[in-house]
């Protein structure tokens, strides 16, 4: 298990932490952590901390920091999720692997056909920090309030469209998203269970969503997500 815990950065003075409660409960019951263990903090903005526990209590683990180091973004592009309303086993599974797969954005999405129609926001971002501190990441994704696939496009960006009809995979794809995906924002979205309704696969094709397929295997949802963020991240982060 990774001892790495989120900090804010205005509880960082003179080289001295204090970690709110939810994390100080964490560090002492869960990681087991004591006077002198070292522990490692981010801010969840691209700095990390290496640190000391002083003093190891539930409410408040406070300690030093001994040096720091910023991690540098080492894409030149990024990745923002529309994360479709599906079964909460799955969904949960699609939110914590995209995360772990250095995902940027997540907006959770509300399609047609989505078996629900709310989430709690507060739970999604507890498990998003779970997800970072097991992955050690340095930037924490940004999660956006839940919206209507007709207000998530964003003419800014790269959109890329997961279908199963479309004639091209991603590879047969590759040059045109390169080309447009430089220092710009890469918006991924796969159909719920159920797929995309008649009206959605419309908005597809009126806004020129990139199509590609994953194989002519049909896959769930949260499977769809993982290959295609993994992909991408692999043909892109090797051919710049």
């Amino acid at each position: 298990m990774s001892n790495f815990s989120l900090i804010n950065k205005e509880n960082i003075k003179n080289s001295s932490f204090v970690l709110d409660e939810r994390e100080s409960h964490h560090v002492v019951s869960v990681l087991r952590l004591k006077e002198n263990d070292q522990l490692t903090l981010t801010d969840g903005q691209g700095t990390i901390y290496k640190a000391i526990v002083n003093e190891a209590h539930k409410k408040a683990v406070k300690g030093k920091i001994l040096n720091k180091k910023f991690i540098k973004h080492e894409r030149n592009y990024k990745v923002h999720l529309a994360l479709p309303l599906i079964k909460n086993s799955r969904f949960k599974i699609a939110l914590e692997k995209s995360v772990e797969l250095g995902v940027d954005e997540l907006t959770p999405i509300r399609f047609d056909k989505s078996v629900k129609s709310s989430i709690n926001h507060d739970k999604l971002s507890s498990s998003i920090h779970s997800a970072c501190k097991q992955s050690m990441r340095a930037y924490f994704p940004r999660l956006n309030k839940l919206k209507n696939f007709t207000e998530w496009h964003d003419d800014q960006s790269v959109n890329i469209v997961c279908l199963i009809n479309s004639d091209k995979t991603i590879i047969e794809q590759l040059d045109t998203i390169k080309n447009l995906s430089k220092n710009k924002k890469i918006n991924l979205i796969v159909g719920p269970e159920g797929d995309f309704s008649e009206n959605e696969k419309k908005i597809i094709n009126e806004k020129n969503f990139i199509k590609v397929n994953l194989g002519r295997t049909i896959l769930r949802t949260e499977t769809a997500i993982v290959s295609l963020i993994s992909i991408i991240n692999e043909l892109l982060i090797n051919n710049e």
